[in-house]
């Protein structure tokens, strides 16, 4: 497909990047006075001044328009490039306007609405009200889920092997995360306290993990109102603090700039000599979600010093969460992700090869099996597959098949593979040949 991508707001350049590595054609459009984004300056882009500039433009090729501009004249842009007959992909960085614009799309010409905030302030909400601490993942084309759970020191898993471990029958364990290190296990690997594990099921089997192994909730004895602070002053953390005042207390804190129930804080000061004023341990759970990705990381490292275990951290930029995933115990969440992936679903539903957009050290493919691919019609044992690649489900005709060494692997199924960055090679077993140049293109990004 081709893309026209309208501005240069938060998510476009993973999105892009996302679309490009599935051979897919993207071109930007971005307003001459903005200042480009280095990271965007590999992809094409036209520059144009005002509306008459874009109107006088050819999108004949242009199969949907994603606008990720959070300027006051995107509405208008919108509504013209609506009448070209491509599809209106519009991201709202306000949720006020979001909400509006949900009820109102048709008027504008717009057919789908992401609003950020709220998308970004549900993943949180269900990450304190549902989750118990255990971040999970859903793949809704599978029926099946990853929980990510940092075992600590619960004699259930510390000191015992993984083959050993009952519960761990029906889930695959993907990963181990250890003293900042991403480890593969296999059948006589020990856990060990402090261990972080990431495991992949059938989302009724997680579900049962996780009421079987999630922390003791600490609000259900609680008579008080739940209390959560929230750090940041942009759109992001206005969001998050709004859908959680719905049921809890919560106080926003800001660097710069004065809300009605947050506190101010001095601009030239260190977060973290400012959150020493804070008693943090009065609260429930902390949300870090400021637009600066080192000042979140930073906030929430100091906040779990101070003892506050329940802690969210948001982060935009996907490279920078690579290194916070080895740090970093509780939530990882990024709007950026969670928008863009709605994107692509809504675009093409589950294509053939699909690149799930993740926060972490992992990738994550989804992708259907061809004829004539190297991998149709052998058992799993014989692909002899690098150890930090695995295959965490089959979904075949409508019913989940959970893979194992001598699963015979048939026409049609739908995969969903997990791999380390460097055994992205062995993708090539389960793509179609003459898809060899798309190929090279894959692995050179």
């Amino acid at each position: 497909m081709h893309i026209t991508m309208i501005g240069t707001g938060a998510g476009s350049r993973l999105l892009a990047q996302a679309l490009v590595r599935e051979h897919h054609t993207v071109e930007f459009l971005i307003r001459r006075e903005k200042q480009v984004k280095k990271a965007l300056r590999d992809f094409h882009a036209h520059f144009y001044e005002d509306e008459d500039d874009v109107l006088a433009m050819d999108f004949d090729t242009t199969d949907a328009f994603v606008f990720c501009d959070d300027s006051n004249r995107a509405l208008a842009l919108a509504s013209l490039l609506s009448k070209r007959g491509a599809p209106i992909h519009f991201i709202s960085y306000d949720s006020a306007l979001g909400r509006l614009l949900e009820k109102t799309k048709s008027t504008f010409g717009i057919d789908f609405v992401y609003d950020y905030g709220e998308i970004l302030a549900g993943r949180i909400h269900h990450f304190f009200y549902e989750e118990a601490g255990m971040q999970t993942e859903i793949f809704e084309n599978f029926d099946s889920a990853m929980v990510k759970i940092d075992v600590a020191d619960n004699p259930a898993f510390v000191g015992r092997r993984v083959k050993n471990i009952g519960p761990l029958e029906e889930l695959v364990l993907v990963t181990i995360r250890r003293g900042g290190k991403i480890i593969v296990p296999k059948g006589n690997t020990a856990i060990e306290a402090d261990d972080v594990l990431r495991l992949v099921g059938s989302t009724e089997a997680v579900g049962r993990f996780r009421r079987r192994y999630a922390r003791v909730d600490v609000f259900e004895s609680l008579e008080r109102k739940r209390r959560f602070l929230v750090f940041g002053d942009g759109k992001g953390a206005q969001s998050i603090e709004a859908a959680l005042a719905k049921e809890a207390d919560t106080l926003l804190l800001s660097r710069g700039r004065r809300y009605p129930y947050g506190v101010n804080y001095v601009i030239d000061r260190p977060v973290t000599e400012a959150m020493e004023d804070v008693d943090v341990a009065a609260y429930d759970g902390f949300i870090a979600a400021s637009d600066d990705d080192a000042d979140n990381f930073l906030v929430a490292t100091a906040v779990r010093d101070a003892g506050q275990s329940h802690v969210a951290l948001c982060l935009k930029d996907e490279r920078y969460m690579r290194v916070v995933d080895v740090a970093h115990t509780g939530g990882i969440f990024s709007g950026e992700l969670l928008v863009s992936q709605q994107i692509k679903n809504n675009l093409f539903g589950p294509p053939e090869i699909s690149l799930h957009l993740f926060p972490g050290t992992l990738e994550i493919y989804e992708i259907v099996l061809s004829e004539d691919v190297y991998a149709t019609g052998k058992t799993i044992e014989s692909l002899e597959l690098s150890e930090g690649f695995l295959i965490g489900g089959i979904e075949r005709k409508g019913k989940s098949v959970l893979p194992k060494g001598k699963t015979v692997l048939k026409e049609g199924d739908h995969l969903i593979l997990f791999l380390l960055p460097e055994c992205a090679g062995d993708l090539q077993k389960f793509i179609r040949r003459k898809a060899k140049r798309f190929l090279t293109e894959l692995f050179s990004m």
